[in-house]
């Protein structure tokens, strides 16, 4: 009888053993399975898989980090037998201890509080195997909408991320910091999606810019200026266009136009034109304009290359009348070297700060110059009425020099310029754009050689050389071979910038004669 009993107790054992082995056949993972979390609810940066059964775990708690594959579906190939999974942020949050469910399955979690359950359904992919393929690269569905974000890394970040979202509904374009931008151009890094959001964040190099509203335009964010500006697709590309004065400008004040772009064609073209009006037409890329009337002026520079592609950048600029202008307005700097960047070292050279305003009290204006040297030591500065100052750098690297003017009642500005001190200097002298007071146009007379008005060359041909040679004039440059007699052509009684738009006009044939 005992016999028996034992006998009986085996099979039930064998019996028990094979079921369990049965129903965890069930729910034990295989290598090279798939498992998938639907992070949408939980909105976790980063997911984590911790697996574990009576083979061991996947890894160390929290786990593996999984894989963000499409629409905040987050997958982890197995890599081992386990029956018990648990997912996380891989901090303080996951879920319960949930049985693992073996197959094309994917867990949807219940909240996004710590201790949530998950519940596990088939997966079905919203790509079937039959949609048309797409570009690796691109990753866009084939005849879907796409928008792309640009930003411009003039601040030396290194690197770019760009992180999208909409508050309502809620959706965002990954998982902090985004997605990884592709590098276009120097600088440039360029972003696409199909999905339109609201909000945007460009970070890269453990730095971030605020949170930007996304533009409805073709821009490109400029991370260091922090601003958005057009951008063009051409394969001409402006990556600056700048004012030497600040908008508002006042009557009589030149103010120098500076456009820096490239193209792989090469060949550049620079229009410039106010308020639609082209005043200058060239190689040119830096152009003088003195406005002769008060009011908002849209300055624009368009930008041609030799195969006609092209990019357009415009600023705008308010013009007044400085008549009863009472604070300072800093209207020009420049040096006695006439450059904008360099100077010699152990050379002396002279800063000269032109300012207007300071109709209260005395009328006058009083003067500071503030020169920090490569070692950053500061000269001693004070307040005169002297609007030049002299120095002699005795070092190489970088002077900064901050220009200070102020009227009788305290009211000050300032302006900083940096220049390089080096043994020889490299740069073109471009010097500053002050009117040049000269006699009015008598029909060739007025103390020059006789000649055609506007020939100031005197190659008995009206061309852009002329138009440049007073530019160069007004700019303080030494030229050769000046017929000032001749320059006149607005015959206002002055030699200026005017002389020289209206010589450029009449070669674009806007006027008729000269």
């Amino acid at each position: 009888m005992k016999k028996g009993i034992k006998l009986l107790s085996l099979i039930l054992a064998v019996i028990m053993v094979l079921s369990c082995a049965y129903i965890a056949g069930v729910s034990v993972s295989a290598a090279g399975e798939v498992v998938r979390f639907d992070n949408s609810v939980t909105k976790f940066s980063e997911v984590y898989c911790y697996l574990y059964g009576s083979d061991g775990e996947n890894a160390e708690w929290p786990g593996e980090k999984m894989t963000n594959t499409a629409d905040d579906i987050w997958s982890y190939e197995v890599n081992g037998a386990y029956n018990q999974v648990v997912f996380s942020n891989g901090d303080d949050v996951k879920s319960a201890d949930a049985v693992y469910s073996a197959g094309e399955k994917l867990a949807t979690p219940s909240g996004a509080e710590d201790g949530f359950t998950v519940e596990w359904s088939n997966y079905v992919p919203k790509e079937t195997e039959t949609a048309k393929p797409v570009e690796k690269q691109s990753k866009l569905k084939t005849g879907a909408p796409s928008y792309t974000y640009y930003c411009y890394d003039d601040a030396g970040w290194g690197s770019m991320n760009c992180y999208m979202w909409n508050n309502s509904p809620k959706a965002e374009n990954s998982g902090w910091p985004g997605v990884a931008m592709k590098k276009v151009d120097d600088k440039v890094w360029e972003y696409t999606t199909t999905t339109k959001y609201e909000n945007i964040i460009f970070n890269g190099g453990g730095n971030q810019t605020d949170d930007l509203t996304t533009p409805t335009d073709t821009s490109i964010y400029y991370v260091g200026k922090k601003s958005w500006e057009p951008y063009s697709t051409s394969a001409v590309k402006i990556t600056s266009f700048t004012a030497s004065v600040d908008s508002p400008s006042y009557l009589g004040v030149s103010v120098v136009l500076n456009a820096a772009a490239s193209s792989v064609n090469g060949g550049l073209t620079y229009k410039f034109s106010a308020n639609g009006t082209p005043f200058y037409t060239g190689n040119q890329s830096s152009v003088a304009w003195s406005p002769t009337q008060v009011g908002t002026y849209k300055l624009t520079v368009d930008i041609t290359d030799s195969k006609n592609e092209s990019a357009t950048r415009s600023i705008t600029m308010e013009v007044k009348n400085a008549s009863a202008l009472v604070e300072p307005f800093i209207s020009a700097f420049s040096n006695s070297l006439k450059t904008n960047t360099q100077i010699k070292r152990n050379s002396a050279v002279a800063f000269t700060l032109s300012a207007l305003g300071g109709k209260v009290g005395t009328n006058l204006l009083f003067y500071k110059f503030v020169v920090e040297d490569p070692d950053g030591k500061p000269n001693t500065a004070y307040y005169t009425t002297n609007n030049s100052y002299v120095i002699t750098p005795t070092k190489l690297g970088t002077y900064t020099i901050t220009a200070y003017v102020q009227n009788s009642y305290n009211d000050t500005v300032e302006k900083t310029y940096k220049y390089t001190a080096v043994d020889n200097i490299t740069e073109q002298s471009q010097g500053d754009t002050t009117p040049v007071p000269t006699q009015p146009y008598t029909g060739g007379g007025g103390g020059g050689t006789q000649g055609m008005l506007g020939d100031v060359n005197s190659d008995n041909n009206i061309s852009v050389k002329d138009a440049t040679m007073i530019q160069q004039v007004v700019a303080k440059m030494t030229v050769t071979g000046y017929n000032e007699a001749v320059a006149d052509v607005t015959r206002d009684g002055f030699i200026n910038v005017k002389d020289a738009t209206q010589i450029q006009k009449f070669l674009a044939k806007l006027i008729p004669s000269l």
